[in-house]
């Protein structure tokens, strides 16, 4: 399913792209400790900014936390650039929501209550009991095999801390689930749309992983369904003093918020500003450079000048003779004078291309298939300053093989809202839908408009559509 793909995958980037700051004017209240934190609970993704939908989330998180129990705490509310639905804490003032949290849920009341549960988590000290224990079983464990001399002895702890943390975990999440009905009734919302929220997320999962619902666990919720957890629904009355239908659910002040977000992976996001993409599909290949820079293509040899003309990089292609032979043998059989040669991503256990210095220039070597690529990045008077230096090496380490991902990344998904007419339904909605093939994508408008796996909306009603486009240079 088109959406699917492209949901469990996200834009990585090159290993060269300069990642966006993870320190920006909303984390100034951060400690030192506390943005280390911080920089580890983004995992490499980066926060994706969107003024429209950064002071939405603000101003409907700042309501909620003006009525739970951390009121008056300066809190940061983020969105991460992750095309799956979600949100979660790490013990540090900060909500962070994943950007598919958008595509999935259809009401401000549905998004107030998940903040308000996350919210929950660090007023529940969660975070902070979850490290807790996974550090003491650890000890604990490594201390029972070496005194036992029976490494089976630790593993039994570790399975039975599991077990705990399993239980535990659930007993959390149905604390926070409270704490976020609690917190979105004083705050005026609906509490109720929790239970519908919720559903949406798990319907998502559900979709997206292709498995039965007995498979699920969601929200301390375990093998049920959100919309029949009995449990979840008599949190909900206890809480609820409100006239049914006083509570503020805010329906279309989501949908302008909403509209035109990203859906899927942010393709654009892998391309640093500033910088361009080559893709060349006949060769396989695939690496980004200076938007400011010339790139031309004669016969062999892809030649790259700065606007300057003071420095240049050429690529020379040839069929590879030996196989077998690495790169790093390669570039130094090519080069007598070669100094400092290291391998293009020392990271990687793969031979993806080595690179090392001659006394006036920068010089690489990578296979790609049947081709071997040569690097050569000169200066003008023959003197390759640190800056061009630099430069040379980002395009080089940007170079790799192309795959399908490159390909797609070409156009992008975005959500829009229409009224659906008399008549129409999701069968005939998604039939509308162009550009996404033979792919299901009455399943995924069903999923994220709340009416997964089958009903209809009444006519008049705004459904959430997806429109493919181009991504603009």
């Amino acid at each position: 399913m088109f959406v699917l793909a492209f949901c469990f995958f996200a834009a990585s980037g090159f290993i060269y792209a300069q990642q966006q700051d993870v320190v920006d004017e909303r984390l100034g209240h951060l400690t030192p400790r506390q943005l280390n934190i911080h920089k580890r609970a983004l995992q490499g993704m980066k926060i994706y900014r969107d003024e429209k939908l950064d002071a939405y989330i603000d101003k409907v998180g700042q309501r909620v936390l003006a009525s739970s129990d951390h009121a008056g705490q300066h809190y940061a509310f983020v969105i991460r650039d992750n095309p799956l639905p979600g949100a979660f804490v790490a013990g540090i003032p900060v909500v962070y929501i994943e950007r598919g949290l958008f595509s999935a849920l259809n009401s401000e009341a549905e998004l107030a209550t998940i903040i308000g549960h996350e919210i929950g988590h660090n007023v529940g000290k969660h975070p902070a009991k979850r490290r807790r224990q996974n550090t003491g079983t650890a000890v604990l464990s490594t201390l029972a095999s070496l005194m036992s001399g029976n490494s089976a002895v630790g593993s039994a702890i570790r399975k039975q801390a599991q077990v705990t943390n399993t239980i535990r975990g659930r007993e959390d999440e149905l604390e926070s689930d409270r704490y976020g009905i609690e917190y979105s009734y004083k705050a005026g919302y609906d509490p109720s749309e929790l239970i519908s929220g919720l559903s949406q997320v798990f319907d998502f999962y559900k979709l997206a992983a292709g498995i039965n619902m007995g498979a699920v666990s969601h929200h301390g919720l375990r093998a049920t369904h959100p919309r029949q957890d009995i449990r979840l629904r008599a949190a909900i009355e206890g809480s609820n003093q409100l006239v049914p239908g006083e509570g503020f659910i805010g329906r279309s002040e989501f949908r302008q918020a909403v509209d035109n977000v990203l859906f899927g992976p942010n393709y654009a996001g892998r391309i640093p500003l500033g910088w361009e993409q080559y893709l060349n599909q006949t060769l396989g290949i695939v690496f980004l450079y200076p938007e400011s820079w010339a790139l031309t293509v004669s016969g062999a040899k892809i030649m790259l000048k700065n606007a300057e003309e003071t420095a240049q990089l050429k690529i020379t292609i040839e069929k590879t003779i030996d196989k077998k032979q690495g790169s790093m043998d390669a570039l130094k059989a090519k080069y007598s004078d070669l100094v400092g040669a290291v391998k293009i991503h020392p990271q990687s256990q793969r031979d993806l291309g080595s690179l090392g210095a001659l006394p006036s220039q920068r010089v690489a070597l990578a296979k790609v298939a049947r081709n071997t690529f040569h690097f050569q990045g000169i200066a003008k008077n023959k003197v390759v300053t640190p800056e061009q230096d630099k430069i040379f090496i980002e395009i080089i380490r940007s170079f790799r093989r192309m795959d399908q991902k490159d390909i797609a990344s070409k156009s992008e998904i975005r959500v829009f809202y229409q009224r659906l007419k008399p008549g129409e339904t999701f069968a005939s909605l998604a039939s509308q839908s162009e550009g996404f093939g033979e792919q299901d994508v009455e399943s995924v408008v069903r999923v994220i408009n709340g009416y997964y796996p089958k009903g209809e909306a009444e006519p008049g009603t705004w459904i959430k559509m997806l429109r493919k486009e181009e991504i603009k240079d």
